[in-house]
């Protein structure tokens, strides 16, 4: 007789399988978006049940917003959004997604597919108004330029910033011209210069 698994052993086989079914739908919804990704073929790709998806995620949709959030957190943590120096922002996002080519892949889908999808997660929203108090607080100090709302001018700074990258064709092929480029527009919102 097998002996049982402990509840620390079945919470750390259901977060390592949760993570292998995100790593896979990540993958899968970058390359075929959300009406192309089947649910299949990431049960098959991450050695887990296909109920296990409906299980975690509810439904398909549900599996590609964790992704989404997932994936966007991760630009978050890695790029730091410093209002003192937002054109350098600009600069380290297009750096990161030029060794990320697939969030920028998933985001375009996410554009397309589920465009009021950031509505409805809730770390994101929270994210997005962490950075619009941020910005305001910058320019309440005289760092940033007030002629917009924070909230608009958030909403321009990330276009350029993640909108850039969709528009600027495969990530291998991007030029230090066009980095430059997108930092030159975020200076031109913010008043800020480019310093590198």
């Amino acid at each position: 007789m097998a002996p049982e698994a402990s509840p620390r052993g079945a919470a750390r086989d259901a977060a390592a399988t949760r993570r292998r079914i995100l790593d896979a739908a990540t993958a899968e919804f970058s390359a075929f978006g959300l009406a192309g990704g089947r649910t299949a073929r990431i049960a098959a790709t991450s050695a887990a049940n296909q109920r296990m998806i409906y299980a975690y995620f509810g439904s398909k949709d549900g599996l590609f917003d964790a992704v989404l959030e997932r994936n966007i957190l991760l630009v978050q943590k890695a790029v730091a959004f410093d209002v003192e120096d937002l054109p350098g922002y600009a600069q380290q996002v297009f750096d990161f997604y030029r060794t990320h080519p697939h969030l920028v892949r998933l985001e375009l889908w996410q554009t397309l597919e589920r465009p009021d999808a950031m509505d409805s997660l809730p770390l994101i929203k929270s994210a997005l108004a962490d950075k619009a108090a941020a910005l305001g607080q910058a320019q309440a100090a005289g760092l940033v330029n007030a002629a917009l709302p924070p909230e608009q001018l958030l909403a321009h700074i990330l276009t350029l910033t993640h909108g850039h990258p969709m528009n600027a064709g495969d990530a291998t092929t991007w030029t230090n011209e066009q980095r430059r480029a997108l930092a030159t527009g975020v200076a031109a919102l913010t008043g800020q210069p480019v310093e590198r």
